[in-house]
C-alpha cells in the first residue's frame, strides 16, 4: 500500500492518503507490540474509513440497494450530522465546558464513591446521633449492615445449599461487590501484572500511612459485623465448584485482607478453629483441582480448525487457561491469609489440629504448580522447533506466567517468617521437580527470545517469573543453618540443572557487561556523530576494541542486536533493554548463590557452579549488603539485601564523613553496650535522613525530577520546550541577559550619540526641562518597581524556606486532561505515537463514535469546515465510561511518553492533548497554524510564582551542594583581604581624602589613641590609606569585601538548606521519643530548670508537628498508649488533636481568613518554635556572626581580621587545638571567676592598707592607681595577674616602711595563690584537655583497628585466618551495612518484608537492640562446623 506521490486527487485513494501520510512504519512499531497486531490495527482503521467513504460514494452495484434502504432525505440528514461542527467548538459551549469542568473538579471528583456512601449509611444507627460506626453499649439494635451480613451468612448454611451447593444469587453478588469496593484502594499485585508504576510510590509517607489507616478502618467496619466469617462460610458451601458466587466471595475476602490486616486474619482463624470447618479446606483443595492449566491438545485442535475455516468466533488462546483470573484471585486470597508472616495461619494451612480431616493446602499448591509447569513445558516443546512464537502462543504463555507468578508469591508467603514446618513440607514435596523444570524453560526461552526483537515482551514476562521464583527460593533459606537439609536439597537441584543454570548465568554475565562496554572510551570512539547510533560493523568493532567480551559472547550479542530502518544500531536503547532486567533479576540469583556458598561450604558441585558465576558475583559484590543478627531462636542468622549506588555515593560525601567522625569520637565515652548501640542507632537515623535530604537536592535528582515533569507535560498535551533540565533553563536565561546587555551597549554607539545630541540641541528650554522631568519620573518609577519586585521575591523566598519544599506530587498534578478526554485511557497514546493503530483498541471509545466528514477531507488529512477552517477528529467517550482517575492516566502516559521519546522518527496523525476545551487535533506539528499560540498558552499554564519557585529551588539546591566550596572560597577571600590590609599606612592630614578611612573619633574630637603628636596642627586627623600602593588597590579591596559578604550569605543559605533540616529532624525525633517512650509532659512534667523541655511543649499542639520526623502518626500512638491511664481529653488538648474517636479522612477545609493564603497557611506557632531551635544551633549562630562581621567589614575592612579564625574551624588539626580550650569550658570559666574573686579580695586589702604604695610619679605628676576601688581592681587584674612576680613587681618597694612585713606577706601570698596556683590551674585545664582529646583520637583509632565495633570481639580471634579481621569488619560486621539495612527497612513497604526483616523492624519499633550480635558472630557460632 504505497502512497501516490504525484498529487493525484483521486477520490478512491483519498482515505489511504489520510491514513498513511507521513506514517513511517518504523516510527510506530513499539517493542511491546507485535507486527501482526499493528497490521490488524491499521486494517481495522482502514475498514472504518472505507465504510465512511462508501456511504457518500456508493458503487454502481450498491446504489439501488442504498435507495431501497434509506431515502435521499434521510441520507442528507445523516451527512449533515457528519459535517456538523462539534458543539464544544462553539463559543457558547466553550463557556459551558468550562463550567462543567469546574463542577466536575469541585464536586464530582471530590465526591465519595457510591459503594462507600452506601456502606457508611448502613452503619448509621437509627437512634444514634448520626455518627457512623459509633458503638453504644446501651443500644441493643444492630445497624443495617450488621443485619444484612447476618442474613446473607444464614443463606450459606441452609439445607438447600447443603444439598445442591451454591446457586448464583444476584442479590448476594451485588452486595459482595459493593462491600468489596467499599474498601478503598486496589490490590497491589494487580499493578505488577500490567507493568504500570505503583501510584502510591509517588505519594508521601504521610499520605501512604493515611491511606493505610483508612483501609484498616473500612476493613474493620465490615469484619466487626461478620463479613470475614461470611466469606469463609460461602467458600465452605461451594464444595469445590467454581462459580460466580465463589468469585465475588474471594474478591470480598481479598478486600478484607488487603495489606495484611491481622485483625481480620485472627477472626478468620478463630472461626475456623471454633467451628472446625473442614469444608473450607476441602473446598479450597477442590477449587485448586478444578483450576485449569495450558492444554496443548486443545490448542492444536483449535489451530487446525481455524486453518480449515470451521472454528468458532473465540480465538484459540481463550480456550486455554480460561479461568486464569479466578486462579490468581484464589491464590492471592491464600497469600493474604498469611500476609505479614502470620505463623499460626501458616501452620494451620498445612495441618488443621483437632479436625477429623486434615487438608494440606501447601502440598495442594505445589501439585497445581507442578501441573502448570508441565503444561508450560509442553508449549515450549511445541514452539521449540519454530523460529517465532505466534500471537496465540504469546497470549497463552503470558496467561500461564501470570498464574505461575501468583503461585510463587503464595508459596513465598507460606514459608516466610520463617515457618520451619512449611519449609520442610515444601522441601519434601515435588517442588524441586517444578523448580528444575522452570530452570530449563528459563534457560532455553532466554536464549530463544533474546535473539528476536519482536519477542522481547514475552522475554520480560519470563524474567519476572524467574525473579518471583528466586524470591521463593530465598525464602526457603530463611533461618538456614550450616549444612542444613533444605540447603542440601536446593544445591542438589541446582547441580542437576547445572547446564540450565550456566545458560542463565551466561545470559546475565553478557548483558551485565553491556553498560560498561557501551560507555567505554574505546567503544564510544566509533560513535563519531555522538548520537548513540552506529552500524552493525562498528558495533562489533567497538566491542572487540573494548576487550570486555570474548569472541563467543560478541557473536551471541550480535544475534540479539536489531537495526532500525536505516540499518543502524541504537546501542544505548539496546543496552537499557537488556541491562536493567539482567541487573534486577541477576541480583536475586547472586544473593541465592552467595547464601548457599556461605551456608554450604566444601560442596564440590556448588563450587563448580560458583566458578561459572564468578563474574556475576563480582559485579554485584559492591551492591550486596550483608549483616548478622541474633534471631528470635537465639541463633545467629545472616541477612542479605541490596545497597543502591546512590546510597554508596552519599556515604562518601564530606558532610557524612564529618558526622561519622563526630560519632566515633563521642561513642568512645559511652559505658555499656546498650548505650553504645543506642547512640549507634541514633547516628544511623540521623545519617539516613541526611543522606536522603542530600540526595533530594543532588543534581541528578533535580535532573530526573525535571525530566519527569517534562514527560508528564508532554503526556498532558503541553508542548515540549526542548529543555532537559533546570540547568539548561538557567543557562538560557543567562544567555538572554547577555544578549540584552549587548543590545543596551549597542545603543551607545557613536552614531546614536550624535543623533541624540542633535535632537537635544534642537529642543527649546521648556521642552528640555519637561524631558528631564519625564526621564527622572520614569527612572524613579522603574527603580521603585524593580525594588518592589526584588523585595517581593525575597519575601516569597523566605516564606518558601520557612514552609519547606512542597511535595513533588503537587507539580505532577499540574497537567490536566481536557474534559472531553478524561474518560479515555491514554496509557498507549503518546505525543509521538499514531492515533490510527490505537483507536481500535481503546476500551473506552466506541469506534462508531469516531466521525469524519469524508467528502470534506483534504489531502493533508484534515477535515475542512464550511467556513474554510479545519475540523478535528472527534472522539467522545460514553458518559458511563468516565471512571479512570486523571492521576493514573497521567502516570501511564508519563511512562509511555518516556519510552516513546527514546525512539527517533515521527508518525502521522499525531495527537497532542491540548488544554481544556480543545479537541484532539489531527494536524501535524508542521501544519498547525497555531503552534505559537499553543506554546504561549503552555507557558501561561504555570503561574509566575511556580516558575519562580522552580528557579529558586534550583538555586538553593545549587548553594547546598556547594556549601563546603563556599567555605573554602570565603576563607581564601579573607586571606586575600588581610594580605592587602598589610599595606595600609597611617597618614596625618588636615584634608579628607576620598580614598582613605578615618579612625573613629571620640566625643572630644580626639583620635582613637587619645592624643596627637606635638608637630601636628590642631585640625589634623590620622587616616589610613593605600595611596602608595597603586590606584587599583582600593577598588580591588571594595570588590573583595563585597564578594566576601556575598559568599558569606551563600554559606548561610547553604547551611540552612543542607544542615538545618537535620537539626530540626534531631529535635523532633528527641521530642517524639520522649513523648512516646518516657511519657514526658503526660506522665511527668519536666523540671523547672529544663528550659528546653518547656519550650518544646509549645510545638506539641501544632498541626505541623512532626514535620521532618518519619513517624507522622506519633501523636495518635501516644494518645492510644496513655489514654487508658490518663484523661483522654487532656491528652488530646496537649497534642492538638480532635477528641472524636471516629476516623476522619477528608481533607481539612480551609478556614476563611482576611490574610492571603500563603500567609494564613503557615503554621506560625511551629515556625516560631523552629526559628528558636535554629538560632540555638551553634553552627548556625557561628555562620550568622560570620556573615554579620563580613557586612561590617564593608564599612571597616579591619573586621575581616576576625574571619581568619575560621582556619581553626576548617581544619581538623587546628580544630582539635581549639577544642582543647572549649573542652573543659565550664571548669575554665569557674576557675577564672575564682581568680577574679581572689584578686578582688586583694584589691580590698590594698585599698584599705597599702594605698600609698600605688602612687607613681612621672614628669612631676602623680598617678594614683588605688585611690578608688574601680581603678584599683582594674590595675590588679591588668598589671598584677600579668606580672611574673605578682602585684609586688608593679608597685613601690616596701623597704624601710613600717608596713614592710605586712607588704611582704601580701606580695608573697598574691604571688603564690594567683600566679602559681590559679594561673597554673588554668594552663593545666587547657593542657589536660588537649591531651585527653589526643588520647581519645588514639583510642578511637586503636578500637577501630583492634576490635569489631558491632560484636566487640578482638582482632586476635579473627587473625587466625590471614586477613580475617579485615574480612570480618568489611563484609560480616560492617557497621555501614547496618545503617544501609535500616535505610532498606525504612524505604521498603512493610507488606514486602521477609521474616527476618519483620523481626528486626518490630524490635526497632520497640527500641530494643537484642538483634545486634554483641559478643558473638556467625563464624564463632559455627567454628566447629556444627550448631
Amino acid at each position: 500500500m504505497e502512497q501516490n506521490g504525484n498529487g493525484n486527487d483521486n477520490e478512491e485513494k483519498k482515505w489511504q492518503k489520510i491514513l498513511y501520510k507521513k506514517m513511517s512504519f518504523s516510527g510506530v512499531v513499539d517493542m511491546a507490540i507485535a507486527r501482526e497486531k499493528l497490521i490488524g490495527r491499521i486494517m481495522g482503521m482502514a475498514r472504518v474509513l472505507y465504510g465512511l467513504y462508501l456511504i457518500e460514494h456508493p458503487g454502481p452495484s450498491t446504489k439501488a440497494t442504498w435507495r431501497k434502504v434509506i431515502s435521499s432525505q434521510r441520507k442528507k440528514a445523516v451527512m449533515a450530522c457528519f459535517r456538523m461542527v462539534p458543539l464544544h467548538n462553539l463559543p457558547r459551549h466553550k463557556g459551558i465546558n468550562l463550567f462543567i469542568k469546574a463542577y466536575r473538579q469541585q464536586w464530582l471528583v471530590t465526591e465519595e464513591p457510591f459503594q462507600y456512601s452506601l456502606i457508611q449509611d448502613l452503619t448509621v444507627s437509627e437512634d444514634g446521633d448520626g455518627e457512623p460506626d459509633k458503638k453504644e453499649e446501651d443500644s441493643p439494635k444492630p445497624d443495617g449492615l450488621n443485619q444484612l451480613i447476618t442474613a446473607l451468612s444464614r443463606c450459606s448454611t441452609t439445607e438447600q445449599v447443603a444439598l445442591t451447593g451454591l446457586l448464583n444469587d444476584f442479590l448476594y453478588m451485588s452486595y459482595a461487590d459493593i462491600m468489596s469496593k467499599s474498601c478503598s484502594g486496589e490490590d497491589e499485585d494487580d499493578d505488577d501484572d500490567n507493568g504500570e508504576p505503583d501510584p502510591s510510590a509517588a505519594a508521601s509517607f504521610q499520605e501512604q500511612e493515611m491511606e493505610k489507616q483508612k483501609l484498616l478502618f473500612e476493613q474493620s467496619r465490615l469484619a466487626d459485623r461478620g463479613a470475614a466469617e461470611m466469606v469463609l462460610l460461602y467458600i465452605s458451601a461451594c464444595k469445590g465448584d467454581m462459580s460466580e458466587m465463589v468469585t465475588f466471595t474471594i474478591e470480598l475476602g481479598i478486600s478484607l485482607l488487603r495489606g495484611g490486616n491481622t485483625d481480620v486474619q485472627a477472626k478468620m482463624l478463630s472461626h475456623l478453629r471454633e467451628k472446625k470447618d473442614v469444608g473450607f479446606f476441602t473446598s479450597v483443595a477442590g477449587l485448586m483441582q478444578t483450576c485449569s492449566v495450558l492444554d496443548l491438545d486443545a490448542f492444536e485442535r483449535n489451530n487446525k480448525a481455524e486453518s480449515l475455516g470451521v472454528s468458532s468466533e473465540d480465538s484459540a488462546g481463550i480456550k486455554n487457561l480460561h479461568d486464569a483470573e479466578f486462579t490468581c484471585k484464589l491464590f492471592r486470597f491464600l497469600q493474604l491469609l498469611c500476609e505479614g508472616h502470620n505463623l499460626e495461619f501458616q501452620n494451620y494451612l498445612r495441618t488443621q489440629a483437632g479436625n477429623n480431616t486434615t487438608v494440606n493446602i501447601i502440598i495442594c499448591t505445589v501439585d497445581y504448580l507442578l501441573r502448570l509447569q508441565e503444561s508450560i513445558m509442553d508449549f515450549y516443546w511445541h514452539y521449540s522447533g519454530k523460529d517465532v512464537i505466534d500471537v496465540a502462543g504469546k497470549e497463552n504463555f503470558v496467561r500461564a506466567i501470570r498464574v505461575a507468578k501468583q503461585v510463587f508469591r503464595s508459596l513465598t508467603e507460606y514459608i516466610q517468617g520463617p515457618c520451619a514446618q512449611n519449609q520442610l513440607a515444601l522441601a519434601h514435596s515435588r517442588l524441586w521437580d517444578a523448580v528444575g523444570g522452570f530452570l530449563y524453560i528459563f534457560a532455553h526461552m532466554q536464549d530463544k527470545l533474546s535473539k528476536d526483537p519482536e519477542q522481547l515482551e514475552l522475554l520480560r514476562e519470563f524474567m519476572k517469573l524467574q525473579k518471583d521464583m528466586m524470591i521463593m527460593l530465598l525464602s526457603m533459606l530463611e533461618g538456614n543453618v550450616m549444612n542444613g537439609p533444605i540447603g542440601k536439597q536446593m544445591v542438589d537441584t541446582l547441580v542437576e540443572s547445572s547446564a540450565n543454570v550456566e545458560m542463565i548465568l551466561k545470559f546475565f554475565d553478557i548483558f551485565l557487561k553491556m553498560k560498561d562496554l557501551t560507555t567505554s572510551e574505546a567503544f564510544l570512539a566509533f560513535d563519531k556523530n555522538q548520537d548513540g547510533v552506529i552500524s552493525r560493523k562498528e558495533f562489533r568493532n567497538g566491542m572487540m576494541a573494548s576487550n570486555k567480551c570474548t569472541r563467543e559472547e560478541i557473536d551471541y550479542i550480535m544475534m540479539c542486536v536489531d537495526t532500525n530502518q536505516d540499518g543502524k544500531v541504537d546501542f544505548m536503547e539496546f543496552t537499557e533493554r537488556f541491562h536493567n532486567p539482567a541487573k534486577d533479576i541477576g541480583f536475586n540469583v547472586a544473593v541465592l548463590l552467595t547464601n548457599l556458598a556461605e551456608h554450604m561450604p566444601n560442596n564440590p558441585g556448588l563450587e563448580k557452579l560458583l566458578e561459572k558465576a564468578k563474574s556475576v558475583l563480582d559485579y554485584f559484590q559492591p551492591y550486596l549488603g550483608r549483616i548478622e543478627i541474633l534471631g528470635g531462636s537465639g541463633r545467629l542468622e545472616r541477612i542479605y539485601f541490596e545497597i543502591k549506588q546512590s546510597h554508596i555515593d552519599q556515604w562518601e560525601k564530606p558532610q557524612i564523613k564529618e558526622s561519622k567522625r563526630s560519632f566515633l569520637h563521642s561513642v568512645v565515652n559511652e559505658g555499656g553496650d546498650k548505650e553504645k548501640l543506642e547512640s549507634f542507632v541514633n547516628f544511623c537515623e540521623d545519617t539516613i535522613f541526611e543522606m536522603q535530604h542530600a540526595n533530594s537536592i543532588s543534581a541528578e535528582e533535580q535532573t530526573a525530577h525535571m525530566a519527569q515533569i517534562q514527560a508528564m507535560r508532554s503526556a498532558a498535551g503541553i508542548p515540549s520546550t526542548g529543555e532537559e533540565s533546570m540547568y539548561q533553563k538557567f543557562k538560557t536565561k543567562v544567555g538572554e541577559g547577555r544578549h540584552m546587555l549587548w543590545s543596551l551597549l549597542s545603543i551607545l554607539s557613536w552614531k546614536n550619540i550624535k543623533h541624540g545630541a542633535a535632537i537635544i540641541r534642537a529642543m527649546t528650554l521648556t521642552e528640555l526641562f519637561l524631558a528631564i522631568i519625564k526621564l527622572s519620573f520614569n527612572c524613579s518609577v522603574m527603580s521603585v518597581k524593580f525594588a518592589a519586585k526584588l523585595l517581593w521575591m525575597l519575601v516569597l523566598w523566605i516564606i518558601t524556606m520557612m514552609m519547606g519544599e512542597k511535595d513533588s506530587r503537587e507539580h505532577d498534578e499540574e497537567p490536566r486532561l481536557p474534559l472531553a478526554l478524561e474518560g479515555i485511557d491514554i496509557s498507549h497514546v503518546t505525543t509521538g505515537e499514531s492515533l490510527a493503530p490505537n483507536i481500535m483498541e481503546m476500551p473506552d471509545i466506541d469506534p462508531e463514535r469516531v466521525t469524519v466528514a469524508p467528502d470534506e477531507v483534504s489531502s493533508d488529512g484534515m477535515a475542512s469546515d464550511s467556513d474554510g477552517g479545519t475540523s478535528e477528529v472527534e472522539m467522545t467517550p460514553p458518559e458511563e465510561d468516565i471512571k479512570q482517575p486523571v492521576s493514573s492516566q497521567l502516570s501511564d502516559a508519563n511512562k509511555t511518553t518516556t519510552q516513546q521519546n527514546q525512539k527517533p522518527g515521527k508518525s502521522a496523525l499525531n495527537v497532542p492533548l491540548g488544554t481544556p476545551g480543545e479537541k484532539i487535533n489531527t494536524t501535524t506539528d508542521e501544519e498547525t497554524p497555531g503552534d505559537e499560540s499553543q506554546e504561549d498558552q503552555s507557558k501561561e499554564d504555570l503561574p509566575y510564582t511556580k516558575k519562580a519557585n522552580e528557579y529558586g529551588n534550583f538555586l538553593m539546591s545549587l548553594f547546598a551542594r556547594n556549601f563546603y566550596k563556599f567555605k573554602l572560597i570565603a576563607l581564601s577571600l579573607a586571606f586575600a583581604i588581610n594580605f592587602i590590609l598589610l599595606f595600609y599606612r597611617v597618614k596625618s592630614s588636615s584634608l579628607e581624602s576620598s580614598t582613605s578611612i578615618e579612625l573613629t573619633e571620640s566625643p572630644s574630637n580626639e583620635t582613637v589613641d587619645g592624643a596627637t603628636d606635638s608637630g601636628e596642627e590642631a585640625g589634623s586627623a590620622e587616616t589610613l590609606d593605600l595611596s602608595n600602593t597603586g590606584y587599583y588597590m582600593e577598588p580591588l579591596m571594595m570588590m573583595l569585601a563585597f564578594l566576601h559578604s556575598l559568599v558569606s550569605f551563600f554559606m548561610l543559605v547553604a547551611y540552612y538548606i543542607l544542615k538545618v533540616p537535620l537539626v530540626i529532624f534531631k529535635r523532633e525525633k528527641e521530642i517524639a521519643r520522649l513523648l512516646e517512650f518516657d511519657g514526658l509532659w503526660i506522665v511527668e512534667q519536666p523540671s523547672e530548670d529544663d528550659v528546653k523541655a518547656h519550650w518544646d511543649k509549645v510545638v506539641l499542639s501544632t498541626r505541623s508537628f512532626p514535620d521532618s520526623y518519619w513517624d507522622k502518626f506519633v501523636k495518635k500512638k501516644v494518645r492510644n498508649k496513655y489514654s487508658e491511664q490518663y484523661d483522654y481529653d487532656e491528652i488530646s488538648n496537649l497534642l492538638g488533636m480532635e477528641k472524636g474517636d471516629s476516623m476522619k479522612f477528608e481533607k481539612e477545609k480551609k478556614q476563611m481568613s482576611l490574610l492571603p493564603s500563603f500567609i494564613s497557611d503557615i503554621d506560625w506557632q511551629y515556625q516560631i518554635w523552629k526559628l528558636v531551635v535554629i538560632f540555638t544551633d551553634n553552627s548556625f549562630l557561628y555562620l550568622m556572626w560570620y556573615f554579620l562581621f563580613s557586612v561590617f567589614g564593608n564599612f571597616n575592612y579591619f573586621f575581616f581580621a576576625a574571619h581568619l579564625l575560621d582556619v581553626a574551624i576548617s581544619f581538623k588539626t587546628l580544630r582539635t587545638i581549639l577544642q582543647s580550650v572549649t573542652h573543659n569550658g565550664k571548669q575554665l570559666v569557674l576557675t577564672v571567676m575564682l581568680t577574679s574573686v581572689i584578686v578582688y579580695i586583694y584589691t580590698v586589702i590594698a585599698f584599705n592598707f597599702f594605698r600609698k604604695f600605688y602612687i607613681k610619679e612621672e614628669n612631676g605628676e602623680k598617678d594614683f592607681k588605688c585611690h578608688d576601688m574601680k581603678t584599683c581592681f582594674i590595675f590588679h587584674l591588668y598589671a598584677g595577674v600579668r606580672a611574673g612576680g605578682g602585684i609586688g613587681d608593679e608597685i613601690e618597694s616596701p623597704d624601710g616602711d613600717p608596713y614592710e612585713a605586712y607588704r611582704i606577706l601580701f606580695d608573697i601570698t598574691f604571688f603564690f595563690f594567683v600566679i602559681i596556683i590559679l594561673l597554673a590551674i588554668i594552663q593545666g585545664l587547657i593542657i589536660d584537655a588537649f591531651g585527653e582529646l589526643r588520647d581519645q583520637l588514639e583510642q578511637v583509632k586503636e578500637d577501630m583497628e583492634s576490635k569489631c565495633f558491632i560484636c566487640g570481639i578482638g582482632k586476635e580471634y579473627f587473625d587466625k585466618v590471614p586477613h580475617g579481621f579485615e574480612h570480618h569488619v568489611m563484609n560480616e560486621h560492617n557497621f555501614a551495612n547496618y545503617m544501609f539495612f535500616l535505610m532498606h527497612l525504612i524505604n521498603k513497604p512493610d507488606t514486602e518484608y521477609t521474616g527476618q526483616e519483620t523481626y528486626v523492624w518490630e524490635l526497632y519499633q520497640q527500641r530494643c537492640w537484642d538483634f545486634f550480635p554483641v559478643g558473638n558472630c556467625f563464624r564463632k557460632q559455627y567454628e566447629d562446623g556444627t550448631e
